[in-house]
């Protein structure tokens, strides 16, 4: 007789609970400013020069500064979480063996969206940050650097870094 529920299917489910409790608490404590670090409910008050205001009210340098602390703080949460879950997992499990290549790849994506970040930045004098999310890449940059050549270039960054395996590149400019 065949045991419907396996220690595979065990782990997998406390992979999946674990994972989304990490969501869950990411939400619960970002308060919904996850997507848009720094955004106000209030309107912003016009500058008495008569100058374009950001509406979010971050300088560039502060967008980008709050988007990297937010990736780093959620990437570490999961990180924690992955390491609890590798702790009490048996040595030459399955569970074992896929809970470290996650890691693994979780590292090899920080440092892709370091040395993107890193490259961008050279190539096109201006800053900017990488996100790398399934099969995807997000480059965000300021919009004074928002141009069809520096398009190219990011995207020959971005191909060079990750190879192939990440189609989808979306470049897009700061508000």
């Amino acid at each position: 007789m065949h045991v419907l529920i396996g220690k595979k299917q065990i782990v997998i489910a406390a992979l999946v609970a674990a994972l989304g409790l990490a969501v869950f608490v990411n939400w619960y404590y970002s308060d919904g400013t996850r997507l848009f670090p720094g955004a106000s409910t209030e309107p912003s008050q016009a500058d008495p020069d008569g100058a374009a205001q950001y509406v979010n009210g971050l300088s560039d340098e502060e967008y980008f500064a709050s988007v990297r602390m937010n990736r780093d703080s959620a990437r570490g949460e999961a990180l924690e979480e992955l390491q609890a879950v590798l702790s009490q997992a048996v040595e030459d499990s399955e569970a074992a063996s896929s809970t470290a290549k996650a890691i693994e790849q979780m590292s090899a994506e920080a440092k892709m969206e370091s040395d993107i970040e890193s490259l961008v930045s050279g190539k096109i004098g201006s800053a900017c940050v990488a996100v790398i999310s399934d099969n995807s890449v997000d480059v965000v940059v300021t919009k004074t650097a928002l141009n069809d050549g520096n398009v190219l270039a990011i995207s020959d960054v971005v191909s060079q870094v990750c190879g192939d395996g990440y189609e989808n590149v979306r470049v897009s400019a700061t508000a």
